[in-house]
């Protein structure tokens, strides 16, 4: 179910530094390939390595996945990645006004939400440790924090509205860890129509159902 489309076709591939179990390299990889966009990955980070090369230093001196090259214009950050394919080669966001509520759920993630995602992520499938309180205090607020999004989802079926759109692509995998964590009962329904809308996308499958850990 492929119902995105591009302004311009890409001259040649994209590249896009990374290692697959990363959030912010997944919502890169799903956005580029929702939209068609061909890319070849270059693994980097984790076991990888590779971040501290002389070569990826010229590309990104935070030695941080990802980073995107099209063409000659290198950028990283994944979000700032994300507007800029969606801007460059995807369907027509809207106004200034339809862009900034996408930015702000973009913006949600990393101001409200992903502390708590990474925190209880770590603890719950890569062992690390977490004292109670805390423990408790990441599921109250990640799951109230997931039902305000929640909200705005009760009619629409992307949070772009049709399509995907920008926060559709920066919280997909998000969403996708907050099912394999939280018991299936917190979790609203139309968060879950949400999942399932995205689960259809063979992009979606490829870069975030099937990542690694």
């Amino acid at each position: 179910m492929q119902d995105a489309f591009r302004v311009r076709p890409t001259p040649e591939p994209l590249t896009v530094w990374g290692r697959l179990n990363s959030l912010n390299v997944q919502r890169v990889l799903f956005c580029a390939s929702d939209l068609q966009l061909p890319v070849h990955h270059v693994p980097v980070g984790g076991n990888s390595g590779g971040l501290d090369t002389p070569e990826f230093l010229a590309l990104n001196p935070n030695r941080l996945v990802p980073t995107l090259k099209d063409g000659p214009f290198v950028i990283w950050e994944s979000n700032t990645i994300v507007r800029y394919l969606c801007r460059a080669y995807g369907h027509e966001i809207g106004d200034a006004r339809d862009l900034a509520l996408q930015d702000r759920w973009m913006d949600w993630y990393g101001s409200e939400i992903g502390t708590h995602m990474t925190a209880l992520w770590g603890y719950l499938k890569r062992g690390k440790t977490l004292p109670a309180a805390a423990e408790e205090h990441h599921w109250r607020r990640a799951t109230a924090l997931w039902r305000i999004l929640a909200e705005s989802l009760e009619t629409t079926r992307f949070i772009g509205g049709k399509h995907p759109g920008i926060a559709d692509y920066a919280l997909g995998p998000a969403v996708q860890r907050w099912h394999e964590m939280a018991p299936l009962v917190s979790i609203p329904r139309s968060l879950t129509r949400w999942h399932e809308a995205l689960s259809l996308r063979p992009s979606y499958q490829t870069y975030v159902l099937n990542a690694p850990l």
